[in-house]
This record gives structure tokens, sequence and C-alpha cells, in this order.
């Protein structure tokens, strides 16, 4: 960058505004102070810049802004709230304790395993470079497949994607990871302790088997799964 702060340039000439920009780093790297600092987070003009940036006079209503913000009461936050990953599988919304989630990723080519066509096991995906197992959430809950109307009505929402979700748990052999498809991931949501309610025996959900507790989100009613119960019953039928 231009020269005012070299002492070895005898001629005083005023930086090009955002000159980081524009033949720095960020622009064509034409400046020829890069063959001295290298990168422009080095150079003496970008550190005056942002000294620059720093001290200017606050906005008119800015720091009472921030008073305001500062002198209300401090909210008490729910710690019986649990953190739960929502997604909707089939026709049916349901939700599993974010603790367990290891990531969420889009769909995968899937590698089918021979004489294994007719098991919830659909076979194994590459996930960061590993081989995962993946298996059919469907098939193990019972969910129906959302109908026609259903999954039309989801398409022209705010643009819902099938995902794969990859999900983990501590065994006595080492981590148990398992990978499974979903028809729509709504994100992580925390639900007050009091919003969870138990799951009636007379229940029409299909995942009931595995469900936990039933909570309300967005006008719906969500089954909060039981990652014990879900885990074991994948392993079992996998092994079996």
């Amino acid at each position: 960058m231009s020269g005012p702060f070299r002492e070895d340039v005898r001629v005083v000439v005023a930086p090009m505004e955002g000159c980081w920009r524009r033949i720095g780093v960020g622009g064509d790297r034409t400046c020829v102070e890069l063959e001295t600092f290298i990168h422009c987070r080095n150079c003496p003009v970008l550190t005056a810049a942002a000294r620059t940036f720093f001290d200017r006079e606050a906005p008119a209503g800015y720091l009472e802004s921030w008073r305001e913000i500062l002198e209300q009461p401090e909210q008490a936050v729910d710690g019986g709230a649990v953190a739960v990953l929502v997604f909707r599988r089939g026709a049916e919304w349901l939700a599993l304790p974010a603790s367990v989630l290891v990531e969420v990723t889009p769909p995968r080519r899937v590698h089918r395993l021979p004489h294994r066509h007719e098991t919830l096991l659909e076979g194994l995906v590459n996930i960061r470079g590993q081989l995962q197992v993946c298996v059919d959430l469907g098939r193990l809950l019972g969910v129906e497949p959302a109908t026609a109307d259903e999954t039309a009505a989801a398409a022209s929402s705010a643009g819902p994607a099938a995902r794969l979700l990859v999900v983990e748990r501590a065994g006595d052999r080492g981590p148990e990871r398992w990978v499974f498809g979903v028809d729509e991931v709504a994100g992580v949501q925390r639900v007050p302790a009091a919003a969870l309610r138990a799951v009636p025996s007379t229940v029409g959900m299909a995942a009931n088997r595995a469900t936990a507790a039933l909570f309300a989100w967005q006008e719906r009613t969500v089954g909060l799964l039981d990652e014990k119960r879900l885990l074991d019953g994948l392993r079992a039928q996998v092994s079996g």
C-alpha cells in the first residue's frame, strides 16, 4: 500500500481509500507494498483504517439504545428445556434430542448390500470419507409415506428438502453411529420441560412405541423419540 508509513519512501502519497479491496489481497494484488507486507492485514494502512473506524463517534441514539438494552432485567433461563432436532418422516413430525445428532447432510448415494433388500438396512453411505450404516427409519417406526397432497404442500412451502441425519451414541465397543433419511428438517428447537406431555395409549401416531413424549410446535404435534429405544431397535433388527 502507498506510503506515508514507509521510511524509505520520499514522496508522501495518500493511500487509496479501501485499497485492500482494490489493489490488495481483496482486489487485483497490484499494490507494490505486498512485496514487503505479504498480506494487507500486516500493512500500517489497514491498521490505521481500522483504528479510524473504531475511534469514530457513535451514531445518534446508539449509546442510548444500548443503555436501554443493558438496563432490562435479566430473563430467567429455563434450565429444564431440552434441545431437539425437529424433522418430518413420511406423514409424521418427529424429534430427537440434539445431543445424539452428529450432522445433517444432503442425500447421498447409498451402496446396497447383497441379500439385504427386504430389511430396514438400506446399505452403506459415504459420510466424510467413512462408510456408515444407512437404515430406513420409516420402516422401523412403521411410519406411512406422505400422501401426494402432503408432498406437494411441502414442496410449495419454504423449500424443504430431504436430508440424511447422522446420529451417534456411546457404546461398549466405542461410538455407535447410524444414518437415516428424512423428508424435511425444521432445525433445532428448545422445548420447555413443561411443554412435554405423556403419550396417550390411544394415540394414533405410528411411531408410538419409540415415542417418549409429545409437544406442540407450529400447530403440529411432534413426537419426541426416545433415543435409547430407537437405537436399540435399530441394532436389534440390523443385527438380526
